[in-house]
This record gives C-alpha cells, structure tokens and sequence, in this order.
C-alpha cells in the first residue's frame, strides 16, 4: 500500500507527464487562442507553474524548511513576462522539468506526518479566502485541482487545433 508521500510523489510525475504530454506538437501554436478571452497555451503553462506567486514548488520547499507561514493566492493571473512571450517550447518544457523536479525533491524528503503536520495560513485574495491548509491539502488543491483543471483546458486547445 502506498504511503501518502508516495501517492503525492506520483501524483507528481503524472501531472507533469500529462503536462508534457499534452504540448506535444503545440510548438507552433503555444499563443493561439480560440478566443480573444481564453488563455493560450503559455499562458496556462505559466499561470499552474507560478501560481501561487513564485510556484507551488516554492511555496512547498519554504513551507518544509519553516520559512513560509503564510502565503497569498490572486488568481486569474497569467504570469506572462516579456522573456516567456518569447520562449519556444524547449524552454517551456524546461520550465516544467524544472518545477516538478524541485517539487518532487522537496517531497521526497518529508514524511507522511510532516504532510498532514505541517500547516500554514492561505489568503486567497481574488475570492476574499482565508483558511489554513496542510501540505497534503496544498498538494491535492495546486496538483488535483488546479493543475488537472487547467490540464483539460489545455487539451480542449489541442482538440480545437486538431493535434
């Protein structure tokens, strides 16, 4: 039977996995838009990955070391900056690898406690939220979620290109 960190640690690399696997072929078209008010494809890619402000991967490793008490969530953010409207998708990828590896370090060194022990306050500013959440609940809402979520968004473009 797997333990919690062995669940959150394969939720991990399927999430990533499916993240990569869905811009397959999508390295002409990562700015399209079916419509003036959607997101593109970068733009969802940078909004999961720097969401919360500074990564989930960010917040988790500070919330592990006890650096992080608290944190804030705005959401409906892109996160696009003038370097990422510019990167082809070897960059994008690489900015993927690059979230979930840190992640994924950061996770294999806590324990199934630390999961449900370790706890902080999350404002969610844009909803006017405030609730403390586990290191589990961070994990299940930023992977489960948020991610999976925008996932599916992303394969609605795929379809709508027809990759």
């Amino acid at each position: 039977m797997a333990t919690g960190k062995q669940e959150q640690l394969e939720l991990i690399r399927s999430v990533k996995n499916d993240l990569l696997a869905v811009l397959v072929g999508m390295d002409y078209c990562l700015d399209w838009k079916q419509d003036p008010s959607e997101w593109s494809a970068r733009e969802l890619v940078y909004h999961v990955l720097d969401t919360p402000s500074g990564g989930a991967h960010n917040l988790v490793s500070g919330i592990i070391a006890g650096e992080v008490k608290e944190y804030e969530i705005w959401s409906d953010r892109t996160n696009m900056t003038p370097e990422r409207t510019e990167y082809g998708i070897d960059q994008v990828n690489a900015d993927i690898e690059s979230f979930f590896t840190s992640l994924d370090a950061s996770i294999t060194g806590v324990s199934d406690g630390d999961l449900e022990e370790k706890k902080v306050m999350m404002h969610q500013r844009t909803r006017s939220v405030d609730e403390e959440r586990t290191l589990k609940a961070i994990l299940h809402r930023t992977l489960s979620g948020h991610m999976r979520d925008h996932l599916a968004q992303l394969q609605l473009l795929r379809e709508a290109l027809a990759i």
